[in-house]
C-alpha cells in the first residue's frame, strides 16, 4: 500500500451527521410554517427539490445562491402553500448551522490521523457560514490545517478549480501522497478523479453503487483500517 500524508475530508455525511442534523432542521421548520399533518409530505417534497437543486447547482446550471434561497419556495408552492420563501431559506440556514451532530467515530478517526502525523484538510461545498457556524460548535477545527468552503474559494467540487485554489494555499501538499475522503460520487469521487489523486469512497448509505473508488468504506473503523499500517508506524517524518 502506497503512504499517504494530505487527507482532504469531506464533511456532510462523511465527518458530521449531516443526515441527522437536516432532520432536525427540517422538522423545525415545517412545524412553524404548516400543519402537523403536512409535516412527513413537506420534507420528503424538499428533499427531492434539493436533491435535484444539488444535481444542477453541480453542473453549473444554477448558482448556490438561487439553491439556498429558492428550495424551500419551490416546495411549498407545489404543494399549494404560501409562505415567504426567502424567510423560510434563511430561518433553517440557522438552524442547520447548529446541528453540529458528528458520526459514530469521526472524531476518533480525526484525532487518530492527527496523532499519527497525517495533514488533515476539510473540503465542502457546504454553505460557509453554515459550516463555521457547526465546525466550531463541533470543536473539531484543530484537526485540520485548513477548511476549505466553496462559497470561499469561488468554484465547487469537483470542479479542478476549487482543488487548484486548495492546492495553492496549501502548498505543501503532494498529489502524489494525498487522498480525498467523502461520501458524494459526484463531488468526492469524481473530484479525485479530476484531479488524479486516490479516492475513499464513504458508503454509509449502504448503496449499491460501484464508483471508481480506491477504496470504499462503509464506517470510520473501516476507514482507519485503511491507514492501519501508517497509523501503527507513528508519525510520519
Amino acid at each position: 500500500m502506497k503512504k499517504y500524508r494530505a487527507l482532504l475530508f469531506d464533511l456532510d455525511d462523511t465527518i458530521f451527521d449531516f443526515t441527522t442534523g437536516e432532520e432536525v432542521a427540517l422538522t423545525e421548520v415545517c412545524e412553524k410554517y404548516s400543519s402537523i399533518s403536512d409535516i412527513e409530505q413537506i420534507k420528503n417534497t424538499y428533499r427531492k427539490i434539493n436533491k435535484k437543486l444539488w444535481h444542477d447547482f453541480e453542473n453549473n446550471e444554477i448558482s448556490k445562491d438561487y439553491l439556498i434561497n429558492n428550495r424551500f419556495s419551490l416546495t411549498f408552492a407545489q404543494l399549494g402553500m404560501e409562505v415567504d420563501g426567502l424567510a423560510v431559506a434563511q430561518e433553517y440556514q440557522q438552524l442547520l448551522g447548529k446541528q453540529c451532530q458528528l458520526l459514530p467515530e469521526a472524531e476518533n478517526t480525526l484525532k487518530t490521523l492527527q496523532d499519527a502525523g497525517f495533514d488533515l484538510y476539510a473540503v465542502t461545498n457546504g454553505y460557509e457560514i453554515t459550516q463555521k457556524s457547526r465546525i466550531a460548535l463541533a470543536q473539531i477545527g484543530h484537526y485540520f490545517k485548513a477548511i476549505y468552503i466553496s462559497e470561499q474559494t469561488g468554484s465547487k467540487k469537483p470542479e479542478i478549480a476549487f482543488f487548484d485554489y486548495v492546492f495553492e494555499h496549501s502548498q505543501e501538499i503532494n498529489k502524489t501522497e494525498a487522498m480525498i475522503i467523502g461520501d458524494s460520487i459526484s463531488s468526492d469521487i469524481q473530484g479525485g478523479l479530476n484531479i488524479g489523486i486516490d479516492r475513499v469512497w464513504y458508503n454509509r448509505h449502504l448503496t449499491d453503487d460501484q464508483p471508481d473508488a480506491t477504496y470504499i468504506v462503509q464506517n470510520h473503523k473501516q476507514l482507519l483500517q485503511v491507514f492501519q499500517k501508517q497509523v501503527k508506524e507513528g508519525a510520519i517524518l
